[in-house]
């Protein structure tokens, strides 16, 4: 990636070098025939900006397709976060040298807080505010919200049409990963990290005290929290982990080898470090009446009754990696943003990390596609201008960096090595903190990136498998009424099952959970999910 991104930002360097010399001499005639080159590679260029009959200027990457952008439009887009101070700044320069003169349109964003999104995001999409691009995820309403018609379908030779740039570079399986029944609702990322594989930060400094050299597997994981939470010298909590994040479940599925069969739903199979799609009645099961849930929830209970998380973390709101980092938790479960997480710890003077691999011999997948995206919602009333905007935002690196990180030269920098500096200003727009929906591959790393990072990413990509069943997704409508129910069930249970509350009565807690999901209909989703998924193992051509 690191090759990608220096040829990318050689290209860049390339492109303000041909707009210097257009500026010194050359025609529009010159300047348009560059433009044209530039939106094949990706790369954005800016010069002459003078109208053109059309609306837009006549270097614009979209003069030659056929548009019509006479009338000048707004595209409204809402995201998920807090709204970044210096946004307003980094919209101007946006709007002012790409998306006005490119696309005779502006764009304005609306952020819905993390505190509040849960309660709002269906409201605005049925509210009567305007909304046209709208952030969605496989985590974030995208199944709902497209089962409700909220989001516009797409098609091939729409999109195509209204995302002439970046539809080519779109990874071809990230469509797969979208679609809802063959159908697609939404414009996936396009660049899928490794976001699922988990890792465990602790704290070297106090492995060192207790004598334990490395951490290897569930087992001597489990050695160091029980180590840290007899510590009570320390002060600091074994694990940082609360009641808003799951931590170690995903670590659990992980060490057992099992992977997700469908983005979105609880239906798991274990893989064995195979790409094979399969068999669904020996392998295939639900997650949280199986025998594999049982055991995680009794070691949940375990971990609680050894006092490795706060007895009151049920009433905790606050984040586990802002405890890692602020030196209250001795450990800190996830994927690569452990590293951030451990190098704001060592800067800040708080103690030294060390990162491990508990589960070093499995394979493993990177995250879905669909795990970011964004749709155009149904009640746009420009929804072919929201699409080039989408465009533009994901099909050119320079206008990519600026969505994601700010102003050159303001918010960040660009190294001779090619790697991203921060700045006075880096504060006031943190890079990647909202556009996860529109990130390309060819972003700049950080400077000084943590080796352990690198590290982690390359011990990734060598163990690297894509499973069969990457490109399979649930359409849920058929048995919504009883996923509603079970869904409900789950979630009043899970909290208590992942922070061990049940304690001695674990076990017949989880006897009673799984009696009232199967109770709710469990059968008849499972029946579902067998008839979607065998159907597209067919149409693959897959044996099972």
């Amino acid at each position: 990636m690191r090759k990608m991104m220096k040829k990318a930002m050689a290209a860049i360097l390339s492109a303000a070098m041909l707009i210097s010399l257009a500026g010194c001499g050359g025609n529009a005639g010159q300047s348009a025939q560059s433009s044209a080159g530039t939106a094949e590679s990706g790369q954005a260029e800016t010069g002459n900006t003078a109208a053109s009959t059309d609306g837009i200027s006549a270097d614009s990457p979209y003069a030659d397709k056929g548009l019509d952008l006479s009338e000048p439009v707004t595209v409204i887009m809402y995201a998920l976060g807090d709204r970044p101070e210096d946004m307003d700044k980094v919209l101007e320069e946006l709007n002012s040298k790409y998306l006005n003169p490119w696309l005779n349109t502006t764009l304005e964003m609306q952020f819905l807080n993390w505190s509040d999104y849960t309660t709002k995001y269906s409201l605005v999409l049925a509210g009567s505010e305007p909304v046209d691009l709208m952030y969605t995820s496989s985590w974030c309403y995208y199944n709902d919200e497209a089962a409700k018609g909220a989001f516009r379908e797409l098609d091939q030779e729409w999109l195509e049409k209204y995302m002439p740039i970046s539809y080519p570079q779109q990874p071809a399986e990230s469509w797969d990963q979208i679609s809802i029944n063959g159908k697609i609702f939404a414009v996936p990322k396009s660049n899928a990290a490794f976001n699922g594989y988990n890792f465990i930060a602790v704290r070297q400094d106090l492995m060192e005290k207790y004598g334990i050299e490395t951490i290897d597997s569930w087992d001597s994981m489990k050695e160091y929290l029980y180590a840290a939470a007899d510590d009570k010298g320390s002060g600091i909590s074994a694990s940082g982990q609360t009641a808003n994040r799951e931590e170690y479940i995903n670590l659990w599925n992980q060490n057992e080898g099992l992977n997700v069969l469908a983005v979105g739903f609880d239906f798991l199979y274990p893989h064995h470090n195979s790409e094979a799609a399969p068999d669904f009645d020996k392998d295939v099961f639900y997650k949280y009446t199986s025998e594999s849930f049982k055991n995680y929830c009794l070691e949940m209970a375990e971990m609680a009754a050894r006092g490795v998380w706060s007895s009151n973390a049920i009433n905790d709101t606050n984040e586990s990696r802002a405890a890692f980092e602020n030196g209250t938790s001795a450990s800190f479960v996830w994927n690569e943003t452990i590293y951030d997480a451990g190098k704001a710890l060592e800067e800040a003077g708080l103690g030294t990390y060390a990162a491990y691999d508990i589960t070093p011999d499995v394979s493993r997948a990177r995250g879905s596609y669909a795990d970011d995206a964004v749709a155009i919602t149904t009640n746009s009333k420009n929804p072919e201008r929201a699409a080039l905007v989408l465009d533009c935002l994901k099909g050119f690196t320079e206008v990519n960096n600026l969505i994601l990180g700010g102003i050159e030269g303001v918010h960040w920098t660009l190294n001779e090595d090619g790697t991203r500096g921060l700045t006075e200003e880096s504060g006031k727009y943190a890079w990647n903190s909202w556009a996860w929906g529109i990130q390309r591959g060819d972003q700049p790393d950080e400077e000084g990136m943590d080796p352990r990072k690198l590290e982690f990413r390359e011990k990734c990509e060598a163990k690297e498998f894509v499973p069969e069943t990457a490109g399979f997704t649930f359409d849920k409508s058929p048995v919504e009424t009883e996923l509603s129910v079970i869904n409900a069930i789950r979630d009043e249970y899970l909290t208590s099952f992942f922070l061990g509350v049940f304690g001695d009565q674990t076990e017949a807690k989880f006897e009673e959970f799984k009696g009232k999901l199967e109770a709710a209909g469990l059968d008849k989703v499972t029946a579902e999910m067998k008839r979607q998924y065998e159907a597209f193992c067919e149409k693959k051509g897959y044996n099972q």
